[in-house]
C-alpha cells in the first residue's frame, strides 16, 4: 500500500512517521524529506506543477497507485492541489485524498471557497480544518503533535469534514 504526504515533515511530521509504520511506502513530497526514516523522498517544490506531476508519475510507477494521500499546501502554491488530484486521479484506483486547511477556511465572515473544483471520479476528497483550542480564558494554536494526531483520528474516520481542535466561537482565535 502507497501513501503520500506533501508537506510531512513540520507539522505532519508524526503523522507522516505513524504513517510509515502501516503502508509499505510512504511517499513525502517536502523540502527535507531526506530525514525521515522508511519513507520514499520526492525532492520536488510543489509549486512547479509540471516538476510535481512527474515526480507523482515515477512514485506510482516505482511503488504503485497511490491510496492516501495526506496534503498541507501553503496559498503560494495554488496549482499544487488540482495537480495532486489529477495525477492520484490517473491510476484509475480508489484513493482518499485529505486537504489540510488552516482555520481561516472555517472564517463565518468570508464567503466558502471551494478547494478543489475537479475531484476524479476514483478520489474520494476530505477536507482537515485546523483549528485551536481554548483553554479557560485564553486560546492558542494547535501543537504540531496535536495536528498529527487529529489527522491521523480524520483519516481513521473519514468523514468528508473534520476539524481538528474548535473553531468557534471564532473571535475566541488566537
Amino acid at each position: 500500500m502507497h501513501a503520500l504526504v506533501v508537506g510531512g515533515t513540520g507539522m505532519l511530521r508524526e503523522a507522516t512517521l505513524a504513517l510509515a509504520r502501516s503502508f509499505t511506502t510512504v511517499s513525502v513530497v517536502a523540502r527535507s524529506a531526506e530525514r525521515l526514516a522508511g519513507i520514499n523522498p520526492l525532492s520536488v517544490d510543489y509549486r512547479d506543477s509540471a516538476a510535481l506531476a512527474a515526480a507523482l508519475r515515477r512514485a506510482v510507477e516505482q511503488h504503485g497507485a497511490i491510496q492516501l494521500a495526506i496534503c498541507w499546501i501553503h496559498s503560494t502554491a495554488p496549482a499544487a492541489l488540482p495537480t495532486v488530484a489529477a495525477e492520484l486521479g490517473r491510476s484509475g484506483e480508489p484513493c482518499r485524498l485529505f486537504h489540510v486547511r488552516g482555520s481561516a477556511a472555517a472564517d463565518p465572515t468570508r464567503l466558502p471557497r471551494p478547494a478543489l473544483e475537479e475531484i476524479p471520479p476514483n478520489v474520494s476528497y476530505r477536507q482537515v480544518i485546523l483549528g485551536f483550542q481554548i483553554e479557560g480564558d485564553r486560546s492558542r494554536w494547535l501543537t504540531h503533535a496535536e495536528i498529527s494526531q487529529g489527522v491521523l483520528k480524520a483519516v481513521q474516520e473519514d468523514a468528508e469534514y473534520h476539524v481538528v481542535g474548535v473553531v468557534r466561537p471564532w473571535d475566541r482565535r488566537p
